[in-house]
């Protein structure tokens, strides 16, 4: 394509997997965004929401909204944490999980459609390229 750069070609990508994941999620009636979330609180056991802000690179007020969407779907819980009585812990429920296998297997397609069109050198090298490029956004320019 023409005048393609770098930060075109890497947005239009990213745009281009959350429109194919978020088309997966659709018959789950759950978003790409409340996926990674729940992705995050089923890694441990549950996750304080700083904690998952923190990771996802994500905004308080979006984690916030996404947590309150996904406790109404009853898909986590707000626990309480005994050392600080101000924090509550995000968990995920049964429900929750059982949600979050089927998305798992829409995004293991995915991403096995992805990796087949590229050698496993090709893909550790954009793996490489895909870290140094998030190292350089995160440490020199925020």
């Amino acid at each position: 394509m023409r005048g393609e750069t770098l930060l075109f070609t890497a947005g239009s990508l990213g745009r281009l997997v959350r429109r194919t994941l978020d088309r997966g999620m659709r018959s789950l009636d759950l978003t790409t965004s409340q996926i990674r979330v729940l992705l995050c609180i089923a890694a441990g056991d549950g996750a304080i929401q700083k904690d998952i802000e923190d990771e996802l690179l994500l905004t308080r007020a979006s984690v916030s909204a996404t947590a309150d969407s996904l406790e109404a779907l009853g898909l986590i819980v707000r626990e309480k944490v005994d050392s600080d009585a101000r924090l509550r812990r995000l968990v995920i429920t049964d429900e929750g999980r059982e949600k979050l296998a089927l998305a798992r297997r829409h995004t293991e397609r995915v991403e096995a459609a992805m990796a087949a069109a590229l050698s496993s050198e090709e893909k550790e090298e954009f793996m490489d390229i895909c870290r140094r490029l998030r190292k350089v956004l995160e440490e020199d320019l925020c």
